[in-house]
């Protein structure tokens, strides 16, 4: 099974095709042009994407795609180049499906001796990918069918022993919730208390459930080298002294730290979107948090900054170890829900874990059946949603991932139950994706970043919670940024869309690339690619990447339906102002909301209809998409 093989200079030049209608391997070495336009991960994963299905594809079909991706980084001992991105068309949003997972499965995947690792068709039988140092088995996977992914992750440890890294999905992917997720390292967690993560967002889970595949398992022990060793040595030892000196707030916090700041901005959206702050903030702050549950930190393969947090909670009549929720979960299934018991918070987010579930989703659309039941439009149920109720959150997410009962609506997503129930003018999302925690009517630059991202309400496509929060340009910091005001935004929204779009095919963790702070942005995450790949590449060039990258997404998503009409936010963020907290009263006005978007639209060298401009595509080498999908362009 083993096989010789070195990769220096950031890339193997190979993709495994995997097809599991027919059962068929093959393995592909594209053109040296691919990995310089499109870096790797996302970048390379897009075009992936693009080429391989076609128009209109039901993301439920066989002919969808799911693509396990790395980037150049990954494989080296570097903190913040250990993840792993899948990237797919969204069973949730009906487009562009995207998400990134740390801790060990980029590693393994890179040292296994891939770019990235394509998956199409759909087995009659459960199976899972046996993937080990440049070659890929499809394997019977009949005795993890209906296991939650711990305990799935365990026998396949069992089979293949403890080294083997692991990405699977639980029954709720197995069912088809079309935001299941994609889970790693669940069990590696309790056992050795390594970092786990997910590909969480947008219903990865669903697309592999829709193939009878289970997952893969990786072992990678092959050698990855910088193209430059010099200067890779000389980065290799700034980074993790400049993370440590600029990220001690994660270190000491995890990612609960920023909930100070979104609570106390009135930006910390509760109560399903009526409240600014929590009135529970006082039972799962930070200090709260950190102090009570948490047992001990965690970290990604080289990182030092130890972000990650491990707790105990009882599970079964027993303590057990799990991993602590995050700043994410802490609000949706904390502020937004109302419950503000941090051990039900953690049971939740371990139940989530345990089924393959989003938990931003998850506790979305709990938080969105309570806002229902409290209005009276929520079918009957034995449930009893209501905000505050624990036991409503935990019988949800069974019910959501074995679709029992109530659970099949809620599995559907927070679009799907407005679409079922009538009441699309009260839910919340863009683009078929629910919020994350940071309140777009009083942090007006993150409402136009919500209404453009790629993949729907997200935070990470661009990160402009950030200036919002300090009010400092992401590049410039003297430029002050108002996030009140609905001016100054759309420039740097288009910036930091393509930086991170670099970052994510790289791919780094954003937790290096922080808007003001770094440690890494345009000059340094430059200097690491030169280092990686040897290439002489100056900071336009990968620039310009990124807007590649970001205008490819855009046309696939044109290609699958995307409009206008679609860059918008909930009514509900428009008609009704924040009832509590330091923004009460703000809410988005709808014509100076478009005047931002038309800027934005400007920025980006597109129409006013958000149709890339042909002068703009040319520039990008990226005419030939447009005209292939028969889009009419200026």
């Amino acid at each position: 099974m083993h096989r010789a093989m070195k990769r220096v200079g950031g890339y193997w030049g190979k993709i495994g095709l995997v097809n599991l209608s027919n059962r068929s391997i093959k393995y592909l070495e594209p053109e040296k042009r691919l990995y310089k336009e499109y870096i790797g991960g996302k970048g390379l994963g897009a075009k992936l994407l693009f080429d391989m299905t076609s128009p209109h594809v039901d993301p439920f079909s066989p002919d969808n795609i799911v693509a396990f991706v790395v980037g150049p980084v990954e494989g080296l001992a570097v903190p913040s180049a250990a993840r792993a991105g899948a990237i797919f068309k969204s069973p949730l949003t009906g487009f562009f499906g995207e998400s990134y997972c740390g801790g060990y499965i980029g590693t393994a995947i890179a040292k296994a001796g891939f770019d990235a690792i394509v998956v199409r068709g759909c087995s009659e039988e459960p199976v899972y990918l046996y993937i080990e140092d440049g070659f890929i088995e499809i394997r019977d996977a009949s005795h993890l069918w209906g296991l939650n992914t711990s305990e799935a992750e365990k026998e396949l440890w069992s089979d293949h022993g403890s080294d083997i890294m692991t990405a699977l999905i639980g029954p709720a992917g197995e069912r088809l919730v079309r935001f299941a997720s994609i889970m790693h390292g669940i069990y590696m967690h309790k056992i050795k208390g390594l970092r786990g993560g997910a590909f969480g967002r947008t219903g990865g889970g669903a697309v592999l459930g829709s193939k009878k595949l289970k997952g893969i398992a990786v072992r990678g022990t092959l050698e990855v080298e910088p193209g430059d060793p010099k200067l890779f040595d000389e980065l290799r030892k700034k980074i993790p002294f400049l993370a440590k000196k600029k990220l001690g707030g994660l270190t000491k916090y995890g990612t609960s730290g920023i909930m100070m700041l979104t609570n106390s901005l009135g930006a910390f959206p509760s109560r399903y979107y009526i409240d600014g702050e929590s009135a529970v903030y006082d039972s799962i702050n930070p200090e709260i948090y950190n102090s009570t549950i948490v047992t001990k930190t965690v970290t990604c393969f080289a990182c030092p900054v130890r972000c990650g947090r491990h707790v105990e909670i009882e599970m079964n009549g027993r303590e057990t170890p799990a991993a602590g929720p995050e700043y994410e979960t802490l609000y949706s299934m904390g502020a937004l829900t109302e419950i503000g018991s941090l051990d039900i918070i953690a049971k939740a987010n371990e139940l989530a874990n345990l089924y393959g579930l989003d938990t931003i989703t998850t506790g979305n659309v709990v938080a969105f059946a309570m806002y229902l039941a409290e209005k009276g439009i929520l079918p009957e149920n034995d449930i009893g949603f209501r905000f505050g109720e624990p036991e409503a959150l935990l019988k949800a997410i069974e019910a959501i991932a074995y679709r029992k009962g109530i659970g099949d609506l809620l599995a559907e997503g927070v679009k799907g139950m407005a679409q079922k129930l009538g009441a699309q003018n009260l839910a919340v999302h863009v683009k078929g994706l629910e919020f994350p925690g940071y309140e777009p009517r009083a942090l007006k630059g993150v409402a136009l970043a919500y209404a453009v991202s790629v993949r729907g309400a997200c935070h990470l496509r661009h990160v402009a919670y950030r200036p919002n929060l300090t009010g400092k340009h992401p590049f410039n910091p003297e430029v002050e940024v108002d996030r009140l005001s609905y001016k100054g935004h759309a420039s740097y929204v288009a910036e930091q869309e393509d930086f991170y779009a670099v970052v994510d095919s790289f791919i780094t963790c954003k937790f290096y690339s922080l808007p003001t702070i770094g440690p890494m942005l345009w000059e340094e995450i430059t200097d690491l690619y030169r280092a990686v790949t040897g290439l002489n590449v100056n900071v336009a060039i990968i620039r310009e990447a990124g807007e590649r990258i970001n205008n490819l997404i855009r046309l696939f998503n044109l290609r699958e339906g995307l409009t206008r009409n679609d860059d918008t936010l909930p009514k509900r963020m428009f008609n009704e102002p924040l009832r509590s907290g330091a923004s009460k009263g703000e809410y988005v006005d709808r014509k100076r909301f478009e005047e931002m978007l038309d800027e934005y639209y400007e920025v980006r060298g597109w129409n006013k209809y958000g149709i890339p401009r042909i002068d703009k595509l040319e520039s990008l080498g990226l005419k030939e998409y447009a005209l292939k999908i028969g889009l009419s362009v200026e």
